[in-house]
């Protein structure tokens, strides 16, 4: 027996025992002469009374203001709307009744120091409502909310199924809940006072098991949280709470924290769970031999907020709301690996086989040969520099690797597979990615946000949604790297200003290479082939597209709002509609490109001015509507009579330059174009 449950029926056998001439009443509405009602009883009754109320249906609403002991026997009492009982007398009692209730009101009240047990109540607003007591064995059904207590009590061997607010509701301090199951509630449990202790409780199948919003200093213990679709503990604003022994299964969050710190969370078992412990601004927390298994991502930490990510911060400065700042040892268990979580470590080399790795504000750390899936991010580094992940293998994750805030880390011979992002790197510089894989992510392979100078070289991107991401990261490269078979783009820079692609293989995409908004951009030798639109240009000004690929898709180039771009030397051919269509771009430099056996048109201009083309060869374009070109607007198709116009196939001339004007619909004129294929290489040699 609890302490606080001996000290409580103590208390009660106290004032009973004090009372004098104790007597039994019967209440039987069959019985002749018999009294009535439970009203009358209590009217008749003196202190220490004992009230059995035999088998009926009683409408009748009833202040318990005397001590007795009510106890029913096949007894139903409708309240008709109003509060069934309410206990205002210390030491009253009242058991095994059916309790019916409607209405905004309480089925059952306690005021003073009193008891309910074993009771069916059921089809009111709140099952029991308390300001102390001992509130045991009853059965609650079809209640907004079951239990609510602004005051300590216990609470114990509860049944409370269905409730639509909270099975029961803590509003008090130092109160005993222990053993109860509350199943199928909006929450079923809600704790915001101190020092309570819940223990033993089944809560499953509701929106959450416990919640805990501005509590501090309980004792969440030997529960079982099962099949809550959110959380099974959730705490909110909430410190100094110990989570221990709890098993949390098949919940959406097994453990979910929010803005809370200061929390000791031992010893529980936390499995099959969406999430296993998320935790979201809620820094310095205690973690000791957790046990977290089979969950689809274990271990989520992160920032309460991020802030902006194009603002690139010291990496040796602590986030505002230290979040990463855990203490989490060893003996927390991933699938019977142990969690690494290492915060200020200096000089460390990583070998063994770990279940997560997180390196908060680390420097000269070398991870090395980890096969780790199934956590939000399979490593995580924040705040770190200098340190290296080598020949890891991170799947089915959120994030194979998450970098932040970090600087001059180095990713080699790494594979995410199966994850949501396979590699991120948020608000860092001089990352350099080579020799890895992306593989089969469901958002982006690679996403650099807000980064400076990174580079990812002879990496590969395939079967993701995006392959390659930037976001915002100024100054970065790909390079030498393949990029095949993405549901949308291959590569996609956006904001992400004097960044250069250089020599990747970015094949079978939607889009093969998109860039949008990024100005002063350079993309050289790159084949952007067999994709739904090889390359796709907007919306910035400056850069240049110089000795690319661009074969075989159904559009080769896209350009829309672009200014002063230069597009020299690409090989812009066998395209199934357009070689390159351009609309509302001005300042152009189109030279020594090749439009041959596009389908529709070899180039296109529409609302286009000022571009200048020249020294392009357009070859047998048109196959469909026999057009090696068309321009509404006023570009320039030649650079006058030395430097001459265009090679067409379509039209002839003698020299190379000619002087015999190509017409090119419905606007632009060619007055200088060349008699033979790049003739003006002959012409420049001559």
């Amino acid at each position: 027996m609890s302490l606080w449950r001996a000290v409580l029926i103590a208390s009660l056998m106290v004032l009973i025992v004090s009372a004098s001439s104790a007597r039994t009443l019967v209440v039987d509405q069959q019985k002749t002469g018999a009294i009535r009602s439970v009203n009358a009883a209590i009217a008749n009754a003196q202190n220490g009374d004992e009230i059995l109320v035999m088998e009926g249906y009683y409408r009748e609403s009833v202040e318990i203001n005397k001590l007795v002991s009510i106890k029913g026997y096949g007894a139903t009492i409708d309240g008709m709307g109003r509060t069934v009982f309410r206990m205002i007398s210390h030491g009253s009692s009242i058991s095994n009744l059916t309790i019916l209730g409607s209405g905004r009101d309480p089925a059952v009240v306690i005021e003073g120091y009193a008891s309910v047990s074993g009771c069916n109540i059921k089809n009111s607003s709140t099952g029991i409502a308390a300001y102390r007591g001992l509130i045991s064995n009853n059965t609650i059904t079809a209640t907004a909310y079951g239990i609510r207590l602004n005051g300590s009590a216990i609470v114990e061997k509860n049944r409370i199924s269905g409730p639509l607010g909270a099975g029961i509701e803590v509003r008090c301090n130092d109160s005993m809940i222990a053993g109860n199951t509350v199943t199928s509630a909006g929450n079923a449990m809600d704790v915001t006072g101190h020092n309570n202790t819940i223990v033993l409780n089944n809560l499953s199948s509701s929106n959450i098991g416990i919640r805990l919003k501005s509590a501090k200093s309980n004792m969440i213990k030997n529960n079982t949280c099962e099949s809550n679709r959110i959380a099974g503990v959730y705490l909110e604003d909430s410190e100094k709470n110990s989570i221990s022994s709890n098993r949390l299964l098949l919940n959406g969050n097994g453990l979910l924290m929010k803005s809370s710190s200061g929390n000791m969370i031992t010893g529980n078992i936390v499995e099959k769970n969406e999430y296993g412990i998320s935790m979201k601004g809620s820094g310095g927390n205690l973690f000791r031999e957790n046990l977290l298994s089979s969950n689809k991502y274990n271990l989520r930490i992160e920032a309460g907020n991020l802030g902006d990510l194009r603002l690139i911060s010291d990496p040796r400065a602590r986030m505002d709301d230290n979040s990463f700042n855990q203490s989490i040892d060893e003996s927390n268990r991933i699938d019977g690996r142990p969690v690494l979580y290492l915060v200020g470590a200096r000089n460390v080399s990583i070998n063994k086989s770990c279940g997560f790795i997180g390196l908060i504000d680390c420097e000269n750390i070398t991870v090395r040969n980890q096969s780790i899936s199934n956590s939000s991010a399979a490593i995580m580094l924040v705040g770190v520099i200098d340190s290296r992940i080598l020949d890891c293998v991170l799947s089915r994750s959120e994030m194979g690797l998450s970098i932040l805030d970090s600087r001059d880390c180095l990713v080699e011979n790494t594979t995410a597979e199966a994850c949501g992002i396979g590699f991120w790197f948020g608000r860092s510089q001089d990352i350099l990615v080579r020799r890895s894989a992306a593989l089969d992510c469901m958002e982006s392979g690679f996403r650099l946000e807000g980064d400076r100078r990174s580079r990812i070289t002879d990496s590969r991107a395939e079967n993701c949604t995006a392959g390659m991401h930037l976001l915002d990261a100024l100054s970065s490269e790909i390079g030498r790297s393949r990029i095949l078979s993405n549901r949308d783009d291959g590569i996609r820079l956006v904001r992400s200003h004097r960044s250069t692609l250089n020599e990747n293989e970015v094949t079978g995409n939607s889009n093969g290479i998109a860039i949008a908004g990024s100005n002063q951009c350079v993309l050289a030798m790159n084949n952007a082939s067999a994709n739904e639109i090889g390359m796709r240009i907007e919306q910035l000004s400056g850069g240049s597209a110089v000795d690319n690929t661009a074969l075989r898709n159904r559009e080769g180039i896209f350009v829309n709002g672009v200014r002063g771009f230069q597009f020299i030397g690409n090989n812009i051919s066998m395209n199934e509609r357009f070689g390159m269509r351009m609309g509302s771009s001005s300042g152009c430099n189109i030279s020594d490109n090749r439009f041959m056996g596009n389908g529709m048109v070899g180039l296109s201009l529409t609302d286009c001015s000022d571009n200048r083309i020249y020294h392009n060869s357009f070859i047998d374009n048109g196959s469909i509507f026999g057009q090696n070109a068309v321009d509404n607007g006023s570009n320039l198709w030649d650079m006058g009579p030395v430097i001459g116009g265009n090679y067409w196939s379509d039209h002839q001339v003698s020299g190379n330059p000619g002087d015999s004007p190509k017409s090119v619909p419905s606007r632009g004129v060619d007055r200088y174009p060349f008699e033979r294929d790049k003739g003006w290489r002959s012409a420049a040699l001559s």
